[in-house]
């Protein structure tokens, strides 16, 4: 985090601070307790090992360092068919996610996971889609598959459904359906 990021943080959270609210993390996500914290890097951690595995792997990362919020792969796009010149794939996960007002685990349909999580590929050529265990306006239920072909174009939004229930068989079942769906393309 820069300088100037870190300024805009303090300064963000003395404003959410003066009017009750939490601030914001670069997940997305309210800031939680340690323990959310360590959880979630746990995960991460563990999701990044077994994506270092995958042949497609260029390299990874996770950010930031010692408190993943994300993981980020870099994808050889070749691997599946794909004309692009790069590719990555972006992983989050919230093991203990806050719901928006209206929402809850009630609105969790076709998983029994409680976790909220994007596992999201992007090429340079704009095409990008993902699977998505999250709140969203634009799906009915939390679980969905996106995709949209250029970075311009809107999203079209599919119904999705997980059978695992942790999060190391979530990505694999996740990786066969990005990956079927880059080959099909």
């Amino acid at each position: 985090m820069t300088v100037e990021e870190r300024v805009e943080c303090v300064a963000q959270t003395a404003s959410d601070d003066a009017f009750g609210r939490r601030p914001r993390r670069p997940d997305g996500g309210r800031d939680t307790s340690q323990v959310d914290v360590e959880k979630r890097h746990r995960i991460l951690r563990s999701l990044r090992e077994q994506l270092e595995r995958h042949p497609a792997v260029v390299a990874t990362r996770g950010s930031p360092d010692g408190h993943y919020a994300d993981v980020t792969v870099d994808i050889d796009p070749a691997y599946f068919g794909r004309d692009a010149t790069s590719a990555s794939l972006r992983v989050t996960w919230q093991p203990d996610p806050r719901f928006p007002p209206g929402t809850s685990l009630e609105d969790r349909q076709r998983t029994s996971l409680t976790s909220n999580f994007n596992i999201h590929y992007q090429e340079s050529s704009g095409f990008d889609c993902g699977v998505h265990l999250e709140p969203n306006p634009h799906v009915e239920g939390h679980l969905h598959y996106q995709e949209r072909m250029s970075s311009d174009a809107e999203y079209d939004y599919d119904e999705a459904s997980i059978e695992a229930t942790a999060p190391v068989g979530v990505l694999w079942e996740v990786r066969a359906v990005l990956a079927d769906r880059l080959h099909d393309e």
